[in-house]
């Protein structure tokens, strides 16, 4: 599994489609927040959560964006730990290339693809566990 840092734009550019998903789901958010802060009820983000009434396995992520604003590192962690260390490495990741212009690059067989994928499906499993036990 060789790594090998490669020179990259030092500010990523996202495919149009995400920045207008990303940008409206903190419109969403911000809208939510300020809502609630007039006494509205709170906003339900989840559409699997409104229509299943279980949580999914990202569920808590607006809260978890929140916990970190606030500096709440341990919160954001309980609350669903795979999106905290998703948002957390994400942002590690983004500091590095803004401030060397480099990013890793990791050449992975079809094997190790592979695994990857069945230890990315199991870290799912596990964390959508722990929020189903953790959030009503």
């Amino acid at each position: 599994m060789p790594v090998r840092w490669e020179r990259v734009p030092r500010l990523p550019r996202p495919p149009l489609w995400a920045a207008v998903l990303v940008g409206s789901w903190l419109l969403l958010v911000l809208g939510g927040v300020l809502l609630e802060g007039r006494g509205a009820p709170s906003l339900e983000t989840c559409l699997f959560h409104r229509w299943s009434g279980h949580p999914c396995p990202t569920c808590g992520s607006t809260r978890v964006v929140l916990a970190f604003g606030r500096g709440a590192w341990g919160e954001a962690l309980r609350l669903n730990p795979l999106v905290a260390l998703g948002l957390g490495l994400g942002g590690l990741w983004l500091l590095v290339r803004l401030a060397t212009g480099r990013a890793p690059r990791v050449e992975l067989s079809l094997r190790a693809r592979g695994a990857l994928l069945a230890v990315g499906v199991t870290l799912l499993l596990a964390n959508w566990i722990w929020v189903l036990q953790t959030q009503p």
